[in-house]
């Protein structure tokens, strides 16, 4: 029951007035203050009251405790901010969220509060989401809503000051609002135990500062948005928002704009999204210069240029710099944080997109444990992205405000360091593959020495795999550079040997090599121009560009003879050999590899290269018409290779190639089975796609559709998987092929042209 009546009563008799007189001062009837006086009702407008206290001249107290009296049990508070009118997208945080607060007070669960913890860098819309979940599920909190700024990325609320704001929200009078923390904690929970509720805190800066703020009782929720990771807040649901998505994106800027200017000019539009980040708060900025008239495309070119982006997205104190800026300056304003500071200014200056462990750390010259901690601190304050393990990103627009004022001596030691990690990588890998005689000659021992903490040649080989885009793109600019720098991409694309070979890059260790060719010569450097143009002819084979892939070999057949290495010209003259065979050079290709063989008969450091030039030999008789003369020194070779499961697989796949090229297929399936069986359990998975290829290809060329599918098919999955694209794109057209064989048109004709697709993809045209 209300206390309006008694409190009137009281307030009107110690002013001394009557109802006519109390009606005069107020502009209310005389029949309203007698309907409130009996009880008939007890719980007036806000206006009533004020009305009322002004003319009863009731000081603060009173005042309050009227106010209070006249509130509705049911009653709610609203304090949520309106919602934007142009949310778009986050349909699935959306619904993550949404679902969990509809949760809130289910039978099932009496005992919990529902807790959501939203998180995000700066700007990428957390509040906005939080607000419009809040407005969607209201019906679900008929006890209202509070909204509380925890100001954490400015100057932070403290625990108790927050608890008063939540209590005098909930009616509780300010002297009855306890000075100390765990009181007023206490108090909280109690005041708003059984209200159905929603509680936003926004901006929350710790879990410290955000505790003693959550409900303690089922019924009520509490929503919390953060730049930090709040992992350690127990119960709650984390819901990490990322940038939109292009289409979402679009369709931010087209309700701040107007759909017609974006579908007007789609590709300007679409230029400022990406140079805005697809981060939300820069692109409202950006639509508020575009609504002053501004052209998209004009306002896309001067985005586009790095130095001045954030310039044009700035809009006083919300603007992306301010909004970036905050993070940074509340990390350095902890001492314990401030190396983390530091790093993340070092990290800026890393080349835009992924980047792993490794490189941070060669980039902060620190170890690769102290680089981790760093690191993951600021993925705790979202001004570092971790999409995988220890792989990183920074947003483009946070990377911008990063470098600014960062001098360009910065930016040359950074760089250096990080070139100087990519090279040493590669040399370990060429230590662990132990293949390389000659570039042991040339190679410094000191140019691995950064990579040593790893042991296993396959890890290697899986770092710079999944990093060659990055190596590709920072050996060119090498090349570009200082003398230093062009030093350095020639060491970086010789000790591409055993990654190249391995893991079959054959356009990475083509496009490095053909860079360095031009920075080497043979008087200054003999050994690295031989390495160079030697993997460079490997490169161009494997890419079936036949011609050209002899040329080098003759060049490093003639550094070879210069350097006297024999070794090395056995194999320059092996592979020279086969070259010219591929090429239909087979007059010049059985000089070459004759003049091999003896080579191998004389020189013992070169007689591991008897098996490969029996397999030359074969192939050049094969091709000049000979296919009888071809089994004896393909035997041979397979002979050699026989206490090496996957080496005779490859020798069986190129063997049984040859067979089938020289017209018998029906010789070559025994082979190719053989080398698919033996290459199967040991782990190499190139050799084994180009095994099968080669069987699907026989099978196809002698009308065994059905056994050739199986055989592509199983081919194509390790292609894909392992990004063989070279084989992917060989298998496809063996696959259209066979398609059509079978009068599958459609499937043929789709195969085909995936094939030519994946060719295009890569630069390259299909061989003839």
């Amino acid at each position: 029951m209300s206390a309006v009546p008694e409190l009137l009563r009281k307030f009107r008799r110690v002013a001394g007035l009557t109802q006519e007189q109390l009606s005069e001062r107020s502009g209310l009837s005389v029949e309203a203050i007698r309907t409130l006086e009996i009880g008939r009702r007890h719980h007036p407008r806000a206006l009533t009251v004020s009305r009322l206290a002004d003319a009863l001249e009731l000081g603060p107290a009173d005042r309050d405790r009227l106010e209070q009296a006249a509130r509705r049990p049911t009653e709610t508070p609203d304090r949520l901010p309106a919602g934007v009118t142009d949310f778009v997208g986050r349909a699935e945080s959306v619904r993550t969220l949404t679902e969990l607060l509809l949760r809130t007070g289910e039978p099932a669960d009496t005992t919990s509060v529902v807790i959501s913890a939203v998180t995000g860098m700066g700007g990428v819309g957390k509040t906005t989401l939080a607000v419009h979940v809040g407005h969607l599920v209201e019906a679900q909190f008929p006890d209202g809503s509070i909204y509380l700024n925890l100001r954490g990325e400015t100057e932070p609320l403290a625990p108790l000051q927050g608890l008063t704001f939540l209590l005098r929200t909930l009616g509780v009078q300010a002297q009855e609002i306890p000075d100390d923390l765990a009181a007023a904690t206490a108090r909280y929970r109690t005041a708003i135990a059984g209200r159905r509720m929603l509680v936003v805190l926004d901006d929350a800066a710790t879990v410290e500062q955000v505790t003693p703020l959550i409900p303690g009782t089922s019924g009520a929720a509490a929503v919390i948005t953060s730049r930090r990771l709040l992992d350690q807040l127990a119960g709650a649901l984390h819901l990490r928002l990322d940038v939109l998505p292009d289409d979402e994106a679009l369709q931010l800027l087209a309700e701040v704009i107007g759909a017609a200017l974006v579908a007007a000019e789609p590709d300007a539009a679409l230029a400022v999204v990406h140079a805005c980040g697809n981060l939300p708060l820069a692109l409202r900025i950006a639509g508020t210069r575009l609504r002053t008239g501004l052209p998209p495309q004009e306002l896309a070119d001067r985005l586009a240029d790095a130095s001045t982006r954030l310039g044009e997205l700035a809009d006083g104190e919300i603007g992306v710099r301010a909004s970036i800026a905050v993070s940074i300056d509340d990390l350095r304003a902890v001492p314990a944080d401030r190396d983390a500071a530091d790093a993340f200014g070092v990290l800026s200056l890393l080349d835009a997109g992924e980047f792993p462990l490794r490189v941070a750390a060669a980039g902060l010259g620190r170890t690769l444990d102290d680089t981790e901690d760093l690191l993951d601190r600021l993925v705790d304050v979202h001004l570092l992205e971790a999409p995988a393990l220890h792989r990183y990103r920074l947003h483009d627009l946070v990377r911008a405000v990063g470098q600014e004022g960062a001098s360009a001596e910065a930016h040359r030691v950074v760089g250096e360091r990080v070139l100087k990690c990519y090279l040493s990588m590669l040399w370990r890998a060429d230590e662990l593959d132990a293949e390389g005689p000659l570039s042991v000659t040339w190679r410094d021992a000191a140019w691995a020495a950064d990579a040593r903490d790893l042991s296993a040649v396959d890890d290697v080989l899986d770092w710079l795999d999944a990093n060659r885009s990055a190596l590709v793109e920072l050996a060119r600019r090498a090349a570009l550079g200082t003398v230093e720098d062009r030093q350095t991409a020639v060491r970086i694309a010789v000790g591409m040997n055993a990654f190249g070979r391995h893991r079959q890059r054959w356009l990475e260790w083509r496009d490095l090599n053909r860079t360095a060719a031009a920075l080497t010569d043979l008087r200054s450097d003999p050994v690295g121009t031989a390495l160079v143009r030697f993997d460079l002819g490997l490169a161009l084979g494997e890419l079936d560009d036949f011609s050209a892939a002899a040329d080098e070999l003759m060049l490093a057949t003639e550094a070879a003879r210069l350097i006297g290495a024999p070794g090395f010209l056995a194999s320059s003259l092996v592979n020279l050999a086969h070259m010219l065979e591929r090429a239909g050079r087979t007059k010049e290709g059985f000089v070459v590899v004759r003049e091999a063989v003896d080579l191998i008969a004389q020189e013992p450091d070169a007689a591991h290269h008897a098996l490969w030039a029996q397999l030359t030999l074969g192939m050049l008789y094969g091709r000049d018409g000979e296919p009888e003369r071809q089994l004896e020194p393909f035997e041979a070779a397979i002979a050699l290779a026989q206490d090496d499961p996957g080496l005779q697989g490859r020798v069986r796949a190129i063997a049984g190639a040859s067979l089938r090229e020289c017209g018998q297929a029906a010789v070559a399936i025994p082979v190719l089975l053989a080398g698919v069986h033996m290459v199967r359990p040991v782990g190499r998975p190139g050799v084994l796609a180009e095994a099968l290829d080669e069987l699907g290809a026989s099978y196809r060329e002698l009308g065994r559709y059905a056994e050739a599918l199986v055989a592509y098919h199983e081919s194509l999955d390790i292609a894909v998987s392992q990004e063989l694209w070279h084989r992917e794109a060989r298998v496809r057209t063996g696959l259209g092929y066979t398609y059509l064989g079978l009068g599958r048109v459609a499937e043929g004709q789709e195969q085909l042209r995936l094939a030519e697709e994946v060719y295009a993809a890569h630069g390259t045209t299909p061989p003839s």
